[in-house]
């Protein structure tokens, strides 16, 4: 076979990449077509300002801004994957978040703060962790050992924690004057190094940082380990695997454990902020849970294009920041993710249609060749 033709061949290793550009394009199309029906004179420089993040207007100190937002998701994202991969949709990512958060909170202000540096952040951080592996250690033994649909679980277990957070705020870390969570002390933060001098902006932290090297972890583990091609392998067909001799309760407790876990760290970065993030006494459920999904989506279940997908998502939500100078809502971005989540679930056909046509034309030269070499 020629160098050409097999250089023909490699954009069957990118049809996932694709198929995410083509469900980002197709929702921003359709967000410059509400941006402009709805107001025709400020949709276009609205949609420019969205696009660009913002950073036309707020300058580098955005870049600060854009790695807060992304922390979060970035480290849901990654949970998604790993859980979707291994076949268990964890939709208690909202639950996980947030109890992770608490607990960090909970750590610092209790214990913590009078450890030597760095465990004064360090440990707050482990305990989330460890509190969102907790969360969800309740609904994966119902999935794993009773076989309870895992979605009815997580979304339950989510219902829980919200009513449940908000009688631990009020008796452990209420601030009745400001009607949240009270203030972190400053040596449980997480330190800054030089996210400040590289960002332009003074609440920069290392949070970005630690959630990319967990998500290349996570991708080096689903990827180049035996635990993590048994997790695939029994997302793919889990009577398959369990014929292979792969013990399948185990790998179901595996991937939703580091799910719940990794989700918990989301929180826990995002409120040992330097930014100075606190739970407000409402009932909501996390929104960074849930885009977590949508950064799976955007990623297709890869924790190492969930940092590109998060970033993404980051960009979109900082730009959008500005979008009420123009008459809209901030939630117009909002509106705009789901689109987008909605075409890259179409992109995952559009994936399957691009990879049969690809071993069609593969097929077709290979016969070719095999008849040459006759």
């Amino acid at each position: 076979m020629s160098v050409k033709a097999k250089k023909k061949f490699d954009i069957s290793n990118h049809t996932a990449v694709l198929s995410s550009l083509i469900a980002i394009l197709g929702g921003l199309i359709i967000a410059f077509l509400v941006l402009v029906l709805t107001n025709p004179s400020k949709g276009v420089p609205a949609f420019t300002t969205l696009i660009t993040g913002g950073f036309q207007m707020g300058g580098m100190k955005n870049l600060g801004t854009l790695f807060y937002f992304a922390t979060p998701i970035l480290c849901t994202g990654v949970a998604m994957c790993v859980a979707f991969q291994a076949g268990i949709f964890n939709i208690g990512g909202p639950g996980q978040y947030s109890v992770g958060a608490l607990a960090a909170i909970l750590t610092s202000l209790y214990f913590s703060k009078d450890l030597p540096a760095p465990l004064t952040w360090v440990v707050p951080l482990l305990v989330s962790i460890l509190a969102g592996a907790v969360w969800a250690l309740i609904p994966g033994i119902l999935k794993a050992y009773f076989n309870v649909n895992v979605v009815i679980g997580t979304i339950m277990f989510n219902y829980i924690e919200m009513y449940y957070m908000m009688h631990w705020i009020n008796d452990y870390c209420y601030d009745a004057m400001k009607g949240q969570t009270r203030a972190i002390p400053a040596p449980c933060k997480l330190p800054q190094w030089f996210m400040p001098a590289l960002t332009q902006n003074k609440s920069a932290d290392i949070g970005i940082i630690i959630a990319i090297i967990v998500a290349v972890l996570c991708w080096v583990l689903m990827e180049k380990t035996e635990l993590g091609y048994e997790l695939k392998a029994c997302g793919k067909n889990a009577d398959a695997s369990k014929y292979a001799g792969i013990k399948s309760k185990r790998n179901i407790m595996i991937s939703i454990l580091l799910s719940g876990a990794l989700c918990g760290l989301g929180g826990g970065l995002t409120h040992l902020s330097v930014s100075g993030t606190y739970i407000t006494m409402k009932e909501a459920l996390a929104a960074e849970g849930f885009n977590g999904i949508a950064v799976c989506c955007l990623a297709n279940n890869s924790p190492l294009a969930a940092i590109f997908g998060a970033l993404f998502l980051a960009f979109l939500t900082v730009g959008g920041n500005y979008m009420q100078i123009f008459g809209f809502q901030r939630e117009i971005v909002s509106v705009i993710t789901s689109v987008i989540i909605y075409f890259a679930a179409f992109s995952l056909f559009l994936k399957q249609m691009l990879e049969k046509a690809l071993n069609r034309q593969k097929k077709e030269v290979n016969k070719v060749t095999g008849e040459e070499l006759k």
